[in-house]
């Protein structure tokens, strides 16, 4: 019972590094799309808007700054990926780590953003400006790590250096403006704030959609237990059912037909024939019936040497019930007929009885 429980959690982390694995490169090429945008973009406006204003120089600095801080990033998203898919079980290894400590790389790069502006322009004009929107670029890609650690730490990360940043530079705020949103230390701490709840939002997110993950994951071992169980006594439908009451076996009053195949002679067949043999002949005759049985929605309950008892109508109960069975039994027989025209088996003849 023990092996059987560890297995089917060994089964499930499986999957689920596999699939956060999958998720980082995705990770990926959303950062590396995103910055390739705003690397664009920040070109346009090196070439349109880098010479409008009182500081020309000034802004060509801090469009080039910024430029190069965004095509590093690029450069980096790419790299990750290329190490990612050459590393894959090194990397599927460590995941759980790596979530973390790209979490706190990831929320730095806004700040170094933020700081990188207050070279070129004024502090207050670098913590107010659009770098702070990155942000929330990377609290919320942290969702792809499903978890709400992760989601928080990146959260808690951007608020800490964000607040940092912003009251490093406070008292040059009075020299620059009057208005007291940008003066005021609470401005800050209200953004600080909202970065903090920001990255509590996106492990909520995350830890939903992970419970998510693993209960298809579940579902996914539950069904495949099952199938080994039944084998291909159980039509598709039936492991479905089961899933559905979640494995519960309950007694129900249902109206049901059974049908009952039996070969004829086959223990005058058997005579003088070696196990082998007997086997063989079994598989022939009895696989395709049984195929046609779970075709036709029934469930075989037995199977004997010289035939099987089959249900239609439970445990998934169907309103045809009748004729899924009677169509089972017809298709039985012409299959057989073929296959003894054809020569396919040694003939063979059966009776089927539908009750």
């Amino acid at each position: 019972m023990k092996d059987s429980i560890g297995s089917k959690k060994s089964f499930i982390q499986d999957l689920f590094s596999e699939e956060l694995y999958y998720n980082i490169k995705v990770r990926e090429y959303i950062i590396g799309g995103v910055f390739a945008i705003l690397v664009l973009f920040m070109v346009i406006n090196l070439f349109i808007f880098a010479d409008v204003g009182p500081n020309p120089e000034a802004a060509r600095n801090t469009f080039i700054g910024l430029l190069v801080l965004l095509v590093i990033i690029v450069l980096r998203s790419f790299s990750v990926r290329k190490i990612i898919e050459r590393k894959k079980k090194l990397v599927k290894k460590n995941i759980r780590r790596l979530r973390y400590i790209n979490a706190i790389l990831e929320s730095t790069i806004p700040s170094v953003a933020i700081i990188l502006l207050t070279f070129f322009l004024k502090p207050i004009v670098a913590v107010n400006s659009p770098a702070v929107f990155l942000y929330f670029i990377f609290i919320f890609i942290s969702i792809l790590d499903l978890e709400f650690k992760v989601c928080a730490l990146a959260g808690f990360i951007a608020a800490i250096q964000y607040l940092f940043i912003s009251l490093l530079f406070l008292d040059s705020y009075k020299e620059a403006t009057e208005l007291p949103i940008f003066v005021l230390p609470l401005s800050y701490i209200a953004k600080t704030v909202i970065l903090l709840v920001s990255g509590l939002a996106a492990g909520g997110i995350a830890h939903h959609l992970k419970n998510k993950i693993v209960m298809s994951l579940e579902t996914l071992q539950e069904r495949n237990e099952l199938e080994k169980i039944f084998g291909q006594q159980v039509s598709k439908e039936v492991v479905d059912e089961f899933i559905n009451n979640k494995l519960e076996i309950t007694s129900k009053k249902r109206n049901v037909s059974v049908m009952f195949l039996d070969i004829r002679n086959f223990s005058k067949f058997c005579e003088g024939k070696s196990p082998e043999e007997i086997n063989k002949y079994q598989n022939e005759v009895l696989g395709f019936m049984i195929e046609e049985v779970n075709r036709n929605s029934g469930i075989v309950n037995q199977i004997l040497g010289d035939g099987f008892m089959a249900t239609f109508g439970a445990p998934v109960e169907y309103d045809n019930h009748t004729q899924n069975a009677v169509s089972a039994a017809l298709q039985i027989v012409n299959e057989l007929n073929k296959k003894n025209e054809n020569g396919e088996i040694l003939k063979t003849n059966i009776g089927i009885g539908i009750h």
